[in-house]
């Protein structure tokens, strides 16, 4: 999921960077698109029951679009560091396992977990945990 995300917001900064583009407005990324592919994906993949697709359709929509809420008004201050963008994402994409986690089977979860997901989340959890200064996490 984050992998998609990461590649269209990569490919957008290189589209951004060209003299073309500039000259031309940017174009929002289609989320209903990326939330059905997601959606399609993760069914598939983890055999997801009709509750569950629903739960998932429901996440995907608000986490997604919430966050996509937020790059554009980070965008709006000016900011352009790609860590900020970076930690949004981390943030919302988090929030989105959080929620899979709590209504996916412990068969699923180990699945998902094992996945290109997993791994995904794994990557980002420990960027989050790098993000707090050592003396934070001795509390």
């Amino acid at each position: 999921m984050n992998r998609l995300f990461l590649l269209l917001l990569f490919a957008a900064s290189l589209l951004l960077s060209t003299p073309a583009a500039l000259a031309q407005e940017p174009q929002e990324p289609d989320l209903d698109k990326i939330i059905a592919t997601q959606l399609d994906n993760l069914t598939r993949t983890f055999k997801l029951d009709d509750v569950q697709v629903f739960f998932v359709d429901s996440i995907l929509q608000y986490n997604f679009r919430a966050m996509n809420d937020e790059f554009e008004q980070t965008r709006r201050t000016g900011a352009s560091n790609n860590e900020t963008f970076q930690i949004i994402s981390d943030k919302w994409m988090a929030a989105t396992d959080e929620a899979f986690e709590r209504f996916f089977t412990e068969e699923q979860w180990k699945k998902y977990m094992k996945s290109s997901y997993g791994k995904e989340k794994i990557r980002r959890d420990k960027r989050m945990s790098d993000r707090i200064p050592a003396s934070s996490q001795k509390q």
